[in-house]
């Protein structure tokens, strides 16, 4: 029968063992990855006229030669790194010519046949891989990929590679339809990843417009905010009335970068709007847009019970020169609610410095003197309101 300090002194064994053992194989893996990395600095070195050939005779007409000699699997490889880089640094006919030269080395046929391995992390470097030789060929097998990958982050690798794969519409569609399906707000992200595709995106982003889904919508008019596409204005009027609260606010946004949407209707409308952000976003465009025709729209929505809608509002008086101004100072005269004089006189004080410093030519400093003037103006007034009260 075992001790208490016999089983002791076996597990004290047992812990050096694993102990050792994790030792050793620290060790065998360092060793590997200095004779990996001794074996990359050799076959560099080896072929460094090779890559200046490269670098040089991208732009000529005749086809790109292959490196001397046989390569091996692992040279290859290393060469491959190596390719990847200049297909990031040049475009245009030099990044098809090194394109073609990774179809003649065989690393396309390399990168598809390791995309069938049982490992997970082997198919994302092979996925990773096709992706910067742009093949079409791969295309069909990253889409299948995709789909029976489970959420995280490696699928964003896999799409990435598909849309710089892409041949058509078509397969951009596939892939953002696969990653919407999974319900996670990474909008944004994917509108990152088509942009990576070397086909036109913009009527893609349109047609997200006029789905169902939420999120394909979301999609579309995140990605219209950097690529404009003209007769948008009926789809857009549209979604202003959409269920989903985020899909008002991107529709809002996206009208608000353009003056041309901007009507006296829409303005009036999104002013008016029961949603605090459509308020808010519409009162920051007016001052961004120089609007001074709204400057009464703004005068009223600095009462706005929300803070945020306020803030913008007597933010945007302030950008509209000096009549935006004069709407501030008549606003400290004017308003009872002392919330809004206090903040309308926070703005004004903030505006006057600014614009202290700010004197460079002789419209800027004639604005200032007569922001001041009115300031001051006002000071006076608020002054005899005080004296009179005192008496």
């Amino acid at each position: 029968m075992e001790t208490p300090l016999s089983f002791a002194v076996y597990f004290l064994y047992f812990i050096c063992g694993v102990t050792v053992l994790g030792l050793i194989l620290l060790l065998a893996l360092k060793l590997r990855h200095i004779a990996a990395d001794k074996q990359e600095k050799t076959c560099l070195e080896k072929y460094k006229d090779y890559f200046i050939y490269l670098q040089a005779y991208g732009e000529e007409e005749e086809r790109l030669k292959l490196p001397p000699g046989n390569l091996t699997r692992r040279e290859k490889q290393i060469i491959q790194k190596k390719l990847f880089e200049l297909l990031e640094r040049f475009t245009g006919i030099h990044r098809q010519k090194l394109i073609v030269l990774c179809v003649d080395m065989g690393l396309e046929e390399l990168d598809l046949n390791r995309m069938n391995s049982w490992w997970k992390w082997t198919k994302i470097d092979a996925a990773f891989n096709l992706g910067m030789m742009r093949s079409g060929k791969a295309v069909e097998g990253l889409l299948h990929l995709l789909k029976k990958s489970d959420f995280d982050s490696t699928i964003f690798i896999i799409a990435r590679a598909i849309a710089k794969c892409a041949r058509s519409e078509k397969d951009l569609r596939q892939m953002v339809e696969l990653l919407a399906a999974h319900r996670k707000n990474c909008h944004q992200l994917i509108v990152d990843i088509l942009g990576d595709s070397h086909l036109d995106t913009g009527p893609l982003l349109v047609s997200f417009l006029k789905e169902e889904d939420a999120d394909l919508i979301k999609i579309g008019l995140i990605g219209l905010s950097s690529h404009a596409q003209p007769n948008m204005d009926p789809i857009l009027h549209e979604l202003v009335d959409s269920a989903d609260k985020e899909v008002r606010i991107k529709v809002v946004k996206l009208l608000c970068r353009d003056v041309r949407y901007l009507t006296d209707k829409n303005v009036n409308l999104f002013m008016t709007h029961p949603d605090w952000e459509l308020r808010s976003i519409m009162a920051k465009a007016i001052g961004a847009l120089g609007l001074s025709q709204y400057i009464p729209l703004l005068k009223r929505a600095v009462k706005d019970p929300h803070w945020w809608v306020a803030h913008n509002s007597t933010n945007s008086l302030a950008q509209l020169q000096v009549e935006g101004f004069m709407a501030l100072c008549a606003i400290m005269e004017e308003e009872k609610d002392s919330r809004v004089r206090e903040m309308a006189h926070q703005v004004v004080q903030k505006e006057l410095e600014r614009g202290k410093h700010n004197l460079v030519d002789l419209d800027q400093q004639i604005s200032y003197n007569q922001k001041l003037y009115f300031y001051q103006k006002w000071n006076r007034k608020s002054m005899k309101t005080v004296h009179a009260l005192e008496k």
